[in-house]
């Protein structure tokens, strides 16, 4: 058992770039296909995954200073700082209940495909953080690793539900053929953004309004293709931060570039993606006829859309407003306002890529991020501590965006941690 979960441990700390070649690999020669196939295909997905990381940390680099100066100059005081979701990874990685709970999670998704529950088969053991979060939270304040476990059963559960639910969706807007997203921090707001959506429906007039890709393209010309918005959105962000002409210019340049480039990579992954997806198909055909099979995966694969990586940029000055005037909020939101698309994916996604709707429904998901934030503030700020993990200097309370974002989660903590005596 130590062996296996050591085994584990060593490829999940060689990252996603050579951990999802292997476990594709892997899972290839399962699915009986050449060691040639698999390993191409593996390696293809690994190339996919090391052109997103490259974008989204081009991309992390150049907001981060737009994010200072909006900070500055908005003079923010808030007592909880958004240090990151690699931060909070870190702490949920490094507590005693990731054996059990990894463990957990494996058979639940195990049981839950062969008994016909859930379609997905989730290979994105790095996002297991997810559940891992919350179980520490609960072992921390209730001392009980049972409802430790039982807490990330119920999450993972969930969320394989959503995703098969969503699947169709997400093929038919973002172009995932056979691809599903068991991606709390993202899928979790499917269960916002459809009954939304749906409200949005019955309201005359409003129903009406439909900012499409093509529409948008064709109305504005030359400024409706992802490049140009890209550019428009990175000058205002930049002149907003207070930059000079140049810096201005170089961080419209670079965000343009990031909404042209990332479809492309997604596009890669993809390309070895389908492989095993197809196999993976075959191959439970085979065994359990009519039992198709999605391959679960991190939602970077879907960020590729224009409308969401728009959405992303333009939340963050919402977000950071709505931070300042939400009665109640504490959270000071920064390192996470960076990865803002990947909250914003079933804003666009309900509504088939209509951006009116994306911008309504992204305003009510950054309000629950911020409360929900806030409200995780105090149990990663006491997790941080036990694992004497440093917190910056100055600061109160540490939080994450990325932690507000898994909101169904903490109803799951909420409730088990009254059951098993937390307060």
């Amino acid at each position: 058992m130590e062996l296996i979960l050591g085994v584990f441990t060593y490829v999940i700390g060689l990252g996603v770039t050579v951990m999802m070649p292997i476990i594709i690999t892997i899972l290839g020669l399962i699915f009986r296909k050449d060691f040639s196939v698999a390993f191409r295909a593996g390696l293809t997905v690994g190339m996919g995954f090391v052109g997103l990381k490259t974008i989204t940390g081009l991309l992390l680099y150049t907001i981060s200073p737009i994010n200072q100066g909006l900070v500055e100059r908005l003079g923010f005081k808030l007592t909880a700082v958004d240090v990151g979701w690699s931060f909070g990874s870190s702490i949920a990685w490094g507590t005693e209940v990731v054996p059990f709970v990894f463990l957990a999670i494996i058979a639940t998704n195990v049981v839950m495909v062969f008994l016909g529950w859930t379609r997905t088969m989730d290979i994105d053991i790095w996002n297991f953080w997810h559940p891992l979060f919350i179980a520490s939270g609960l072992y921390v304040t209730t001392g009980s690793m049972l409802l430790a476990v039982v807490s990330a059963v119920i999450n993972m559960a969930i969320i394989f539900k959503v995703a098969d639910w969503t699947q169709r969706d997400c093929e038919e807007v973002l172009g995932l053929e056979g691809i599903s997203l068991p991606h709390i921090q993202t899928s979790a707001w499917a269960l916002v953004g459809y009954p939304l959506n749906w409200v949005l429906d019955q309201i005359p007039l409003i129903k009406d309004i439909n900012w499409t890709t093509e529409g948008v393209q064709e109305k504005l010309g030359l400024f409706g293709e992802p490049m140009i918005m890209g550019l428009s959105i990175g000058l205002t962000l930049a002149w907003a931060a207070g930059f000079d002409f140049a810096q201005t210019v170089q961080t419209g340049v670079v965000i343009a570039g990031c909404l042209v480039l990332m479809p492309r990579m997604v596009s890669l992954l993809m390309d070895g993606l389908i492989v095993i997806a197809e196999a993976a198909q075959e191959f439970m055909e085979s065994r359990f006829q009519g039992h198709k099979i999605y391959i679960g995966l991190d939602s970077s694969v879907a960020i590729g859309h224009p409308f969401v990586m728009a959405m992303g940029l333009l939340m963050i000055p919402v977000v950071m407003g709505l931070a300042f005037v939400l009665p109640g909020n504490i959270t000071l939101p920064l390192a996470d306002l960076s990865v803002l698309s990947f909250f914003m994916v079933y804003a666009i996604v309900p509504s088939k890529g209509n951006l009116f709707r994306g911008i309504v429904i992204g305003v009510v998901i950054s309000i629950i991020l911020l409360y929900v934030s806030s409200y995780a503030a105090p149990v990663m700020t006491q997790l941080a501590g036990q694992l004497k993990i440093a917190v910056p200097p100055g600061t109160m309370q540490i939080t994450s965006l990325a932690l507000g974002a898994q909101w169904y989660t903490w109803l799951v903590y909420a409730v088990l941690n009254w059951l098993g005596g937390g307060g």
